[in-house]
């Protein structure tokens, strides 16, 4: 059976631009992550479900610019959330403190729930700025800071994440409010419903993908970023049983996957998963043709699940096809936990499933209670070549959210030896 899906797939994938030719050597080489099964479903481009106008064209980038600075090894990362700041002397100081701390590369969050933290002619301004200007455009002040202070800057965005919250955007042009068709339905034709966690956007769609895309070339065009960093690549559920097998079950997406497929969801599970997760691969190899077209030499990396069986199992996210296509620059997987053996389990399997790729682990701080923890995971990141991403700043620093009261008492405690401990483990390198 699956043999068949397999050879009417051949078909509909002859003509493909050369890095989807590799992705599909990769898949139908019958290669494994550790478990999660390779995708079978077609990257030949479905028909629309609908209809809708093309995203607006943004501005074009302008006549010089500075190239993009290339990946350091080893890279030094950490995230800094888009929560994190709200004012200039904010963007300032977080900067400087990254480049005191021994970082070379800052993963600057310029966009979350489809709103964003720059002025966008796409989509609104981030709840962080009470969805309006605030007179200052941060992702540009940290660009040029980072560059300045001589580190590298990816900008951070979400990629499939909708809304978060029980009550709708309060704000208009927000996608949530101008396109409700574009998010998960079930078969009934009821959307996802709104939770404090995310909803997400279809991206079994043509449009929304071109959206995404068309936000992420925004910014690749009109900022000096050396990279895009992308996080949230994959399906997020609610908390509803079974909801895996529930999405997207609108008439548009079942009617793609049987033009693609010849089947129904139903008839095999794996290969409705399959086709599901490589809607994903479409999205992230878009993305990397544009950033070749609009910012050539800035890289993509992303932000990936724990360990790639349950990033397939559990959110249908391929991220080592991704990383040995070279759809991908590098990946951080988030190992984040207290326990050693389980972190140092989760970063090999992505680097035994990918040789060769670049694998920096994520630390989660945020989860270390002892000093010791904190050591021995940066030690095995030393064993692997030295190459980490630290989550996050404000495990270290304080941020935006101490003067809102939102971080615990137990966290503040913790970073006076947090940051001693990293500052020791990095000048200790070479």
């Amino acid at each position: 059976m699956i043999a068949r899906v397999r050879s009417r797939m051949i078909v509909r994938v002859r003509k493909l631009h050369p890095v989807q030719t590799v992705v599909w050597a990769l898949l139908l080489s019958g290669c494994r992550q550790d478990g999660a099964p390779e995708p079978l479903s077609s990257t030949a481009r479905p028909d629309a479900p609908a209809a809708q106008p093309a995203a607006q064209p943004v501005t074009p980038p302008p006549a010089s610019r500075a190239a993009a600075r290339p990946i350091a090894r080893p890279m030094r990362a950490i995230w800094i959330a888009r929560y994190h700041y709200n004012t200039p002397a904010d963007v300032i100081e977080i900067l400087n403190n990254c480049r005191q701390l021994g970082a070379d590369t800052v993963l600057w969050q310029a966009r979350g729930e489809a709103v964003v933290s720059y002025p966008s002619q796409l989509e609104p301004w981030a709840r962080e700025f009470d969805f309006k200007d605030p007179g200052f455009d941060p992702l540009a002040l940290a660009v040029a800071e980072a560059h300045r202070l001589g580190m590298r800057i990816e900008a951070w965005v979400n990629v499939m994440p909708g809304w978060k919250g029980a009550t709708p955007p309060p704000v208009p042009g927000h996608v949530f409010n101008e396109h409700p068709d574009w998010f998960l339905h079930d078969a009934a034709g009821k959307q996802q419903p709104l939770n404090q966690n995310y909803v997400i956007l279809n991206p079994c769609y043509p449009e929304v993908r071109r959206h995404i895309v068309a936000v992420f070339e925004e910014i690749a065009s009109r900022y000096d970023i050396d990279g895009l960093h992308l996080d949230y690549v994959r399906y997020a559920w609610d908390s509803a049983r079974n909801s895996k097998h529930r999405y997207p079950r609108d008439a548009a997406t079942l009617a793609a996957y049987e033009r693609d497929t010849g089947r129904k969801p139903d008839d095999d599970a794996a290969v409705w998963d399959l086709w599901r997760a490589n809607q994903l691969t479409r999205l992230v190899d878009d993305t990397r043709r544009m950033l070749g077209r609009v910012r050539p030499g800035a890289s993509l990396t992303a932000a990936v699940w724990r360990n790639p069986r349950l990033a397939y199992n559990d959110y249908l996210q391929n991220a080592v096809v991704w990383l040995r296509s070279g759809l991908l620059d590098a990946i951080m997987p988030m190992a984040y936990t207290q326990r050693l053996n389980t972190f140092e389990l989760d970063i090999e399997m992505y680097r035994r499933a990918a040789p060769g790729g670049l694998v920096v682990p994520g630390v989660g701080l945020y989860q270390h209670r002892d000093e010791s923890t904190t050591r021995a995971q940066l030690e095995l990141c030393r064993r692997w070549g030295g190459d980490f991403a630290l989550f996050s700043y404000e495990s270290l620093f304080p941020t935006l959210q101490d003067r809102l009261k939102r971080v615990e008492p137990e966290q503040q405690r913790a970073r006076p030896w947090r940051v001693e401990v990293v500052r020791a483990y990095l000048d200790g390198m070479p």
